[in-house]
């Protein structure tokens, strides 16, 4: 019975994500053909300058940057519980290719439920894994950050963008004070099973304490993102417009703010409009930051379906190995 309602909720909430999807690129449509129908006429324009070269070298870069990921992932695990780098690849690829179709990013919760050891081991456990999808997460941020400061995107992004008022951080300081002035109040019960479960999901942090470790995790974390880079880059200079790494960044930046709360599926609609947003803010015309941004997102989602299909069949074969 719960796994019935688990599925009936999963199943509405991707219909709902699916129904947002859709009335975010019909409105966008419909006020393109209204207000925009010259630009939209012009996207349809240039759509063919991207070349074939071109298209499949993106996807290269796309289905790279995946091998990167999953790199960066398997070497934040305990050398004593490190699991084959193929195992790792193939719950990776799989992994983003659900995060891009299904709801509340499904796909991390695959990587999780597909890497835990079977039988589970009392020193590993699924709490474990996940800490270090969190570790992870953490190391992506931070190579990002140091990329963005690296580059010099942020002077961009601070002079083209207004994130919070003036007032905004009192709101936060004081989310964060009744955060922490509630929160032993609502786990007070539950304290002795809740530490338990801290010290098997903080085990998964333990290699960021790992100097040799953390560097290379934070080298292929900064090549994923140099990769996203240079697909955007090269996307850019078949519309005629050389973006520098810097402003590739600042895009990047403005993409990934747009999509931090997954609305839409594959996150449609706000992704092209993040990018489009950003790249006319560097005097870029809107029909070639609309092709831009429409290819690059739909370059990816291929690339996800194509890492995934090879995760599948790395999957297939290992089951017939131990068949």
């Amino acid at each position: 019975m719960l796994k019935l309602n688990m599925s009936k909720n999963y199943k509405k909430s991707f219909f709902i994500r699916l129904a947002l999807a859709l009335i975010i690129m019909s409105s966008g449509l419909i006020w393109l053909v209204r207000n925009q129908r010259e630009s939209l006429q012009k996207v349809l324009t240039v759509l063919p300058k991207f070349s074939i070269q071109c298209l499949i070298f993106v996807i290269l870069l796309d289905c790279l940057q995946i091998l990167f990921m999953a790199i960066r992932f398997w070497l934040l695990y305990p050398k004593d519980h490190q699991a084959p780098l193929q195992n790792v690849f193939s719950a990776m690829s799989m992994g983003q290719t659900l995060n891009a179709f299904l709801p509340a990013r499904a796909g991390d919760v695959y990587k999780v439920a597909v890497l835990t050891p079977k039988p589970a081991r009392p020193d590993f456990t699924i709490l474990t894994l996940t800490g270090i999808l969190t570790a992870d997460k953490l190391v992506d941020l931070t190579s990002f950050l140091v990329l963005i400061f690296a580059f010099g995107s942020y002077k961009e992004s601070s002079n083209s963008l207004t994130l919070f008022g003036p007032n905004s951080w009192k709101w936060i300081l004081l989310i964060i004070a009744t955060l922490l002035i509630f929160w032993p109040i609502l786990i007070k019960k539950h304290w002795v099973k809740v530490k338990v479960w801290l010290f098997d999901f903080f085990k998964g942090f333990k290699n960021l304490l790992s100097p040799k470790q953390l560097f290379f995790s934070l080298g292929f974390a900064v090549l994923v993102w140099i990769v996203e880079a240079k697909a955007l880059q090269q996307l850019s200079l078949y519309q005629n417009y050389a973006l520098s790494l810097t402003q590739c960044f600042f895009v990047l930046t403005v993409l990934n703010l747009a999509i931090a709360v997954p609305i839409s599926v594959a996150n449609i609609g706000p992704f092209e409009a993040s990018i489009a947003f950003a790249l006319k803010k560097l005097g870029m015309p809107l029909e070639s930051a609309l092709a831009i941004a429409t290819v690059h997102h739909g370059l990816q989602v291929l690339s996800y379906v194509i890492t995934g299909g090879v995760g599948w069949l790395f999957n297939r074969i290992k089951s017939f190995a131990g068949a």
